[in-house]
Parts: structure tokens; C-alpha cells; sequence
């Protein structure tokens, strides 16, 4: 993985090598303060070189710094989240780590930070039960321990119990009211039990003892989002820069932002993507807004969509490059994601008409003669696309992929079912070969134009990955989004239409964690389509 300042300036790449070369030369003499120093100095040099950013992780493994390596390890995924390595060597820290922690708590069993220490390493390991057990041991003895509390709700919280956990942020603000901290964690509980007015509050007492709360007016944005208010909710959602997920992370801080003012007229400006695939998908329909005022836009995304938003490249003085280019100095720049604040003088609504992305034409072909053709679509079917889960790497979010089986009676319904799967979830490897009928394409789906090709040749898209709907939103598919009960802003809080694709359709959970009813209700539907259709 060499950036293109690598790349392009030799000397750099040649110093960082000499650089990690001394580090890998002291840690064989022994000297591991003397490497990581190197290491250190190389890192300063350059944040995102990876061959520094593993060597050092794996120094502080073997010095049995098992936490710092876990921070170490973190950093490169959130750099680049497909580094296979990374998370597997991080997976080996955090069993070292538990191991150490379990070691130290068998000569001092009433050290309540090692407790909370073990009951962190378990969450990381996703065995929630195993750390709300610990959690619970160290309450026996310390029943009043906020850290604990603390850390107690937000397990409860990943094991849908939702109103638990609000009663362990209680017992917080029971021996301390001003705990700005536990507000907002309780905020965020009700905001997930949609309790949006309840939620708001909690939010505005955690800004009124923690003026500097970023995290907090970023969960009064969603809210407001959710409920409707625009002018609110994108005002607060600047506040994300702030945070220490995002600080630091804006690209081209050299130029000046834009927000709405001055004019674009004559004037050049930089878009560029921020977050994830679907996010940029979803605001990607403001380009040609911006493209109507200024004089040049350049749109930086990443590689997997520089194929697909190339059709805005029609529409006059347009670009799109990947994000990692060297451009030529523009006169402001703006995150995708932030077009809507800048452009609320202009629009009293959404722009929520489709398709506002289209399929290349070469792809479609290719794909017409992967699928067969027209002429040979059996018996008429739908050609239904399905997709279960999101990407693989990463933080899985359990809570938004669907295991396979549970998807079963889409099987036994006379349609044509097309796998958009990119990554088949390892849960699921077995139980995919039940799936013989389906077709699966995980290789060709080489990056978000393929799958949209392939889209193009569908009637309908069913998926629990909201890129994926994202995309077949932005296509003017028919899509169906399969919903977890606490979602994001964007998809409302019903079942029923989507207020930013006019043929997207949610079906959300009615029970927190229990898809059983979203299947039924969309195996019905599938079957009305499918009778229909025949």
C-alpha cells in the first residue's frame, strides 16, 4: 500500500525504509526502546505508512503492551480496513491482553479497574455475556462504581436491552446529576427506543454541563434529522468534525471550506466523500446543484465509485477523481455530506428524484451475457437481487446483517434469485450451499459500477446493506431495505416509503433483534410480486 506521495518522492520512501531497517536492527539486539524510537521518528515522518504502522504494533506485542498494541493495531484498520493482517494480529492482542488481565485478577480480585479492564477486553471480543458477568462481580462489591455502570449499559445495549441499560445510566445520576457522560449515554438508549423528545433532552442537559460536546450535538443532529428538521439537524451535523472519530481527518484543509456563501459563481470547488460508499452515493445527488453555479467541479471519491459517479462527468466543468490524487488548487472545497447545509438557501426539500446515477453502458452489456439474456429468463421470473449483510471488514455490525437461514423462505418462491453479496459473512459459509438455485457473482463485482450493472438487469433489489440500497435508490430500482428496529436518521422510523428514493420501501423490525416478522412480511410481498408477474 505506497500513497502517491511514496510514489512520487523516492528519498521519502528510501528514509522511512532506513528508518524501520534501524528499528528491526535494535530489536534483534535487544534494544526495543531504541526501535520503537525509530519507529516513532518514522511514524512523525510519514502517518500512513503501513510496513511502520504493523512493525510498531507487533513491537509493543512482543514487549507485552498488549493495550497500546490493540490502540496500534486500531489505527491501521481505520486507516485501511480491508489490512487482513491487522485485524488478525489485533485479535491475537486482545486474547493476549485477556489472558494478562485474567492472570492479574487471580492475585488481586478486588481491583475494580482490572474488572472493568477484562470486562472491555470481553465486549471487544464481542462475548458480552461473558463482560456483563464480570461487570456484575465487580457491582457486588462496588455497587456504586460508575466506570462500571457505565460500561454495564453499554453492554446491556448490544444485548437489545435497551431498558436495562437506561436504569444502569440512572444509578449513575443517582450518586452524580452533573455526569455529562451518563446523560448522554442515556440519550442515545432512548434515541435507539425512539423516544426522540426524551432523547433531545438528555442531549441539551449534557451540553448545558459539557459545553464542548461534539459527540452530543452530533446525536441531537440525528435526532433532529429523524423528525424531520432539516435546518436544525444539518446545522448540528458540522459538529462531526469535532469529534474524535473525525478530528483531524478533513481533507484539504489548505483550502477554504464552503457552506453556502460567497457565490460560486466563476469560482472552482472541490467535493469530496467523506465516510462510506452509501453515504456518498446518497449525497452525490447535490453534484449537479453545485455544477449549475460554479465555473469547475473536481469530485474526489474513493476508488470503488470512481467508475459509477463518472456519469456525472456529463454535465458541464464536472470531474471525478480518486480521493488520493494531487489536485490543482481550487478556490473551496466541501465534504459531500455537507451539501445540504450550503444548499439550504436553495432547497426547501430533498432532492429525491431518480435515477440521478446510471449504469455504464459497456458493464451493462457484459452483464446481459453473464445473466443470460432477456430471451432466457425463465418462465418469466423476477430477477430478484439479495443481499444480507454489509462489508466484512472491520466492526461487523451484528445487528444489521441477517443470518442467512433466517432468509429461507425467499428460496421456495418462483423467482430468479441474484446473490450482491461482495463478501459472503463466515456464519453463513455453510449454510449458502443450501442455496442452490441462487446465483452468486462475489468476483465480478469488481467495484460499485459492476454491481450496478448488474442491478440494471433486475426487477427488484432485497437487501439488509444500505449501500446497497444506496445504489439501487440512486438507479430508480425497486428496492426493498430489510430494517433493524434502531436505524439511522435517514431511513424515518416506519415501515413504509423512503423520503430520499421514491422506489426504495423499508420493512423494519417490530421487535428489537427479531427478524422472523420483516422475513414473513417480505416473503409475502416477494410472493404477490412473483403471482403477479407469472
Amino acid at each position: 500500500m505506497l500513497h502517491d506521495k511514496l510514489l512520487q518522492d523516492p528519498a521519502h520512501l528510501q528514509e522511512l525504509m532506513h528508518l524501520l531497517t534501524q528499528s528491526i536492527t535494535a530489536d534483534v539486539q535487544g534494544k526495543s526502546d531504541e526501535a520503537m524510537a525509530s519507529l516513532d521518528l518514522a511514524i512523525k515522518l510519514d502517518p500512513a505508512f503501513v510496513p511502520v504502522l504493523m512493525r510498531r504494533a507487533d513491537l509493543l506485542v512482543s514487549t507485552e503492551r498488549y493495550l497500546e498494541a490493540i490502540a496500534a493495531y486500531d489505527d491501521c484498520l481505520r486507516r485501511f480496513p480491508t489490512l487482513l493482517e491487522a485485524r488478525q494480529s489485533r485479535q491475537r492482542a486482545l486474547f493476549l491482553a485477556l489472558e494478562q488481565s485474567m492472570m492479574a485478577l487471580e492475585e488481586r480480585p478486588q481491583d475494580a479497574d482490572l474488572w472493568c479492564r477484562q470486562a472491555e477486553l470481553l465486549s471487544r471480543l464481542e462475548r458480552f455475556d461473558e463482560a456483563l458477568s464480570a461487570l456484575d462481580r465487580l457491582l457486588v462489591f462496588a455497587p456504586s462504581h460508575q466506570q462500571a455502570l457505565n460500561q454495564r449499559g453499554n453492554v446491556l445495549l448490544h444485548l437489545n436491552r435497551h431498558e436495562e441499560a437506561v436504569l444502569c445510566y440512572d444509578r449513575i445520576l443517582a450518586h452524580s446529576a452533573a455526569n455529562a457522560a451518563a446523560i448522554f449515554n442515556r440519550g442515545n438508549v432512548l434515541q435507539k427506543m425512539n423516544c426522540l423528545n426524551q432523547a433531545l433532552w438528555c442531549y441539551e442537559q449534557a451540553l448545558t454541563l459539557q459545553p464542548n460536546f461534539p459527540e452530543a450535538e452530533m446525536a441531537q443532529s440525528h435526532c433532529l434529522l429523524l423528525q424531520g428538521d432539516f435546518v436544525g439537524g444539518w446545522q448540528r451535523h458540522e459538529a462531526r468534525w469535532r469529534t474524535p472519530q473525525l478530528r483531524g481527518q478533513e481533507m484539504f484543509p489548505e483550502i477554504p471550506a464552503w457552506l453556502g456563501e460567497p457565490s460560486l459563481e466563476g469560482r472552482s470547488i472541490l467535493l469530496w466523500a467523506e465516510q462510506g460508499l452509501g453515504d456518498t452515493i446518497q449525497f452525490a445527488r447535490y453534484i449537479p446543484l453545485i455544477a449549475e453555479s460554479a465555473a469547475k467541479v473536481t469530485v474526489c471519491v474513493p476508488e470503488a465509485l470512481r467508475r459509477l459517479l463518472s456519469s456525472f462527468e456529463a454535465l458541464p466543468h464536472v470531474s471525478i477523481v480518486v480521493n488520493d490524487l494531487e489536485l490543482a488548487p481550487h478556490d473551496f472545497h466541501c465534504p459531500l455530506m455537507s451539501l445540504p447545509l450550503a444548499l439550504s438557501w436553495k432547497l426547501a426539500t430533498i432532492p429525491a428524484g431518480a435515477p440521478y446515477l446510471c449504469a455504464d453502458s459497456d458493464s451493462v452489456r457484459q452483464w446481459a451475457a453473464i445473466l443470460g439474456g432477456a430471451a432466457e429468463k425463465k418462465n418469466d421470473r423476477l430477477k430478484v437481487g439479495l443481499a444480507w449483510a454489509g462489508r466484512q471488514v472491520g466492526v461487523l455490525n451484528h445487528t444489521r446483517d441477517i443470518p442467512l437461514r433466517y432468509l429461507r423462505p425467499l428460496v421456495e418462491i418462483p423467482v430468479d434469485l441474484i446473490s450482491l453479496q461482495r463478501d459472503i459473512p463466515e456464519c453463513d459459509a455453510a449454510e449458502i450451499d443450501v442455496w442452490q438455485t441462487m446465483r452468486r457473482f462475489e468476483t465480478s463485482m469488481s467495484d460499485m459500477a459492476e454491481t450496478a450493472a448488474l442491478i440494471s438487469h433486475l426487477d427488484l433489489v432485497i437487501s439488509a446493506d444500505t449501500a446497497v440500497i444506496h445504489l439501487a435508490g440512486a438507479l430508480g430500482k425497486p428496492a426493498w431495505l430489510l430494517l433493524r428496529y434502531e436505524s439511522e436518521w435517514r431511513w424515518g422510523w416506519q415501515t413504509g416509503n423512503s423520503r430520499w428514493y421514491p422506489t426504495v420501501k423499508v420493512f423494519r423490525q417490530k421487535v428489537r433483534g427479531d427478524w422472523s416478522c420483516v422475513v414473513e412480511e417480505v416473503a409475502e410481498c416477494l410472493r404477490l410480486a412473483a403471482g403477479e408477474c407469472n
